[in-house]
């Protein structure tokens, strides 16, 4: 019964991914997405197998090789929960997390066990959760939050991992809480209204590279 649970839900995630691939639930825009897991193998294994280790330089291996496949972990009662993939003991392709409804959660792209494309993230309502794009491990472009009731709540912009150009952040009424540019020497103008989360250096003013955060 379980197993036929699994199947069920693979094949129904598979229609909502492509689904997803197909509009911006939070804009209506065509979402740009480049799928990248090609190359692995259609294989799943449990992300909890006892024959699965990691290597010192962070490479999945499968009885000592370099995994290739996927890595599944389901709930108690058989709901997927998470779908990643791996080309030679690294993170490639999409990494998708499930609510335990079955709808998505997230969707991250990767290359070489780097964050590579696009990122999607979701409320349990299907509202869109956050747009990122990365390339190469970098944030590059431009990132979005919104609240759960759909209100923007930040867009900033990034060239190589650092902010470059114009920076927003909204409170949940809507009311701009920060508005500011990063020129090309990593200074920043305008109202700032929050601390960044990046170290920056006080006599300098250089930014840190951003990767972004998890969620």
């Amino acid at each position: 019964m379980v197993q036929k649970r699994k199947i069920l839900n693979l094949i129904l995630n598979c229609v909502a991914i492509a689904a997803l691939a197909s509009c911006d639930l939070a804009s209506g825009k065509e979402i740009a997405t480049k799928n990248y897991n090609i190359e692995i193998p259609l294989i799943e294994i449990s992300e909890n197998d006892s024959l699965l280790t990691i290597n010192r330089n962070g490479i999945f291996l499968k009885e000592g090789i370099p995994y290739s496949g996927y890595l599944v972990s389901y709930s108690p009662d058989g709901n997927l929960e998470s779908r990643k993939g791996y080309l030679n003991g690294r993170l490639e392709g999409n990494w998708t997390t499930y609510f335990s409804n079955g709808k998505v959660e997230t969707i991250r792209s990767y290359r070489n066990g780097e964050k590579h494309g696009n990122h999607y993230g979701f409320y349990e309502n299907g509202q869109m959760k956050f747009s990122y794009h990365f390339e190469n491990g970098f944030s590059q472009g431009t990132h979005k939050t919104w609240y759960a009731n759909g209100q923007l709540s930040t867009e900033m912009n990034y060239k190589d991992g650092y902010e470059l150009g114009a920076q927003k952040v909204w409170r949940p009424d809507g009311k701009l809480r920060s508005n500011y540019v990063v020129r090309e020497n990593g200074r920043r103008y305008g109202m700032l209204g929050l601390k960044r989360c990046a170290k920056i250096d006080s006599e300098s003013g250089d930014i840190d590279k951003y990767k972004g955060s998890l969620k």
